[in-house]
């Protein structure tokens, strides 16, 4: 996913523009007024320059000015149950299930180490944080859509 952003044009064309796009899964992505183009392989500055380019050449725009900014795809699991802030947590690849709860804010006063549930794919897992605190080996790395409740 990125955003284009266009200047050396009236600011009422330029917001046409002014959009979120994803490259389809062909490798391109359709532009408002030049259609598909194809972004797949290229670099961003690269796909600035065959925009420009495009607009120039389809006589769209004479000096226009393209801005590619990438957005980053940020993935979560959720925490819930008996810690003390549950919610969303951003995913990373050394995130583990005991590290995800503490990142929860630990757990509750009624929150059970006992019977911690991974939900991954509609398959339940049952873990017992004390014991992955004495084998931090069998900690679980979590993946990216993951949830985690903590008995309570």
């Amino acid at each position: 996913m990125f955003t284009l952003r266009l200047g050396g044009m009236p600011p009422d064309f330029a917001n046409e523009f002014a959009l979120d796009y994803t490259v389809g899964s062909d490798g391109t992505v359709n532009i408002p007024m030049v259609g598909d183009m194809r972004a797949a392989g290229m670099t961003s500055t690269q796909f600035q320059q065959a925009v420009q380019n495009r607009l120039i050449s389809d006589k769209i725009f004479t000096r226009p000015t393209v801005v590619i900014g990438i957005q980053q795809n940020i993935r979560f699991v959720s925490v819930g149950g008996g810690v003390r802030t549950p919610g969303r947590q951003p995913w990373s690849p050394d995130l583990t299930l005991n590290s995800a709860v503490q990142g929860a804010g630990g757990l509750t006063d009624f929150g059970s180490p006992k019977g911690c549930r991974l939900i991954r794919d509609g398959q339940v897992s049952v873990f017992d944080l004390r014991a992955l605190d004495k084998n931090p080996a069998a900690d679980p790395k979590l993946l990216p859509g993951d949830q985690v409740v903590v008995r309570q």
